[in-house]
């Protein structure tokens, strides 16, 4: 079994959310996402917050594609029994 790791990552507009999980599920680089809307103090709109579970091997590509969005992200390994 390979190594699993979590990415989390939040992204402005619910279609750049979606635009982004549907390219990295089409690309192959995670092997599951969740999307949730998450609210932003003092703003109207809510950000959408990503949550993706990725293996060792597809971790840096993942990186990279969120990265060129321009959003930020945080990785942290997935602990198995």
């Amino acid at each position: 079994m390979g190594e699993f790791t979590e990415v989390r990552t939040t992204i402005d507009g619910h279609e750049r959310a979606a635009e982004l999980a549907h390219a990295i599920l089409t690309a192959g680089l995670a092997t599951s996402i969740d999307i949730a809307e998450v609210p932003v103090p003092h703003r109207a709109e809510p950000a959408w917050q990503l949550t993706l579970v990725t293996t060792a091997r597809e971790l840096p590509l993942l990186e990279r594609h969120i990265k060129e969005t321009g959003a930020d992200l945080v990785s942290e390994p997935v602990d198995l029994p």
